[in-house]
């Protein structure tokens, strides 16, 4: 299979790609502008329709190639919002960038742009981007005035597995089962950041809106970068564990669960701020890139039950009355910690649904041959699972 990931690092873009960048975004906004007038979002209609507009830009012609496509990408992305009874401005592309999949090259530690005329420029990559790059095929690049990130390519071969670590995300932990132990990782530190960040933006008392949007900007990039940070660490030790032990991963597919807090649902503001805020799928985004790139299989499963159920003999266990993250099971008297207890039966679901299916499998019906006998089916006893 082929593993998909990109590599980022800082650099200063000279007046030259400073000249593309804005040639780029110009030609970009005039594409919206004739997808708005003619109401298309399809690349190959406009494609066919609106490719000889852009012969006034002087530019390379693979870079126009690549304006079109971003422009039909973002009026997608509004045609999406309006059919869910949201209606947003026209859009208008003011930051400055460069996308392109056609004609650079890497020359060593160079990444080489054409700029036009038969014109080129040199990028210099640094030991992390150029580490990153070897044994794999660059596939595209993005360019701002600041960042350069290159998407990169390589193809893996998925590890046979040989055990499963099921993976439990809560709002303060982090909870992982794998066949020898259970670890727990804690969490609170993304809710402080998160709370810290909310009442410092509450607490700006400036009445005048750019420079206000300008701090709540400015802080609310600051709080995702800790909090993909802090992400990046557990995602990073739970797939070396993964590799390690040769394990698949397995999530709960938990898809959809924003709908439980919205505005409504007889729910406090606060909680569902602190819900709504949650990272669960920065979680598994980054899980799922690493693992994927490294050859490890990345499964989900029904979170149904997993929080009910005792993971030893499977009987219903109970809550307690005192200890809310406690839970009790009468068969084997312990009482267990419910991360856990859905840690280990997210495990178990992943090791019985992939590795040992249960269930009767379809059944293979034979006929008698005999053509003048009318046609008797009965099941193939041979192809049958009992399930206990």
């Amino acid at each position: 299979m082929n593993a998909v990931k990109s590599v980022k690092q800082d650099h200063c873009a000279n007046s030259e790609l400073m000249y593309v960048m804005e040639v780029f975004c110009q030609m970009i906004n005039h594409c919206i502008g004739l997808g708005l007038q003619n109401d298309i979002t399809s690349l190959k209609k406009f494609s066919a329709m609106f490719y000889h507009e852009l012969d006034g830009y002087q530019i390379y012609s693979r870079y126009k190639l690549n304006a079109i496509s971003q422009a039909c990408r973002i009026l997608s992305i509004r045609k999406r919002a309006m059919k869910k009874g949201i209606i947003p401005a026209s859009p208008f592309v003011r930051k400055l960038f460069l996308i392109s999949c056609y004609g650079f090259k890497i020359n060593g530690r160079f990444l080489t742009i054409p700029v036009g005329d038969r014109k080129y420029v040199n990028i210099v990559l640094n030991h992390h981007t150029a580490t990153k790059l070897t044994g794999a095929e660059p596939r595209a690049f993005i360019i701002t005035p600041n960042s350069l990130s290159i998407c990169i390519r390589k193809e893996v071969q998925e590890v046979v597995a040989e055990s499963v670590i099921g993976i439990d995300r809560n709002l303060r932990n982090v909870t992982i089962s794998t066949q020898n132990e259970t670890i727990m990782y804690r969490t609170e530190k993304l809710l402080s950041i998160k709370e810290n960040t909310t009442h410092v933006v509450a607490s700006f008392k400036r009445n005048d809106r750019r420079v206000k949007k300008f701090y709540q900007k400015r802080l609310g990039n600051r709080r995702a970068r800790r909090v993909r940070q802090l992400l990046h660490k557990i995602s990073k030790d739970i797939v070396s564990r993964a590799i390690q032990s040769k394990s698949m991963i397995v999530l709960e597919d938990i898809k959809g669960i924003r709908k439980l807090y919205r505005k409504g649902n007889g729910q406090g503001k606060n909680y569902r701020r602190k819900l709504n805020s949650w990272s669960f799928y920065e979680l598994q985004r980054q899980i799922q890139y690493k693992s994927e790139w490294e050859g490890i299989p990345v499964r989900f499963v029904d979170p149904k039950c997993t929080s009910q159920l005792c993971p030893i003999c499977g009987n219903r266990i109970q809550g307690g009355r005192f200890h809310s993250r406690k839970l009790w099971c009468g068969n084997c008297e312990r009482l267990m910690d419910r991360d856990v207890v859905a840690a280990m039966n997210i495990s178990y679901k992943g090791w019985s649904g992939f590795f040992h299916p249960r269930g009767l499998s379809v059944e293979a019906m034979r006929g008698n041959v005999d053509k003048l006998k009318p046609l008797i089916l009965r099941a193939d006893g041979s192809n049958l699972q009992i399930k206990k």
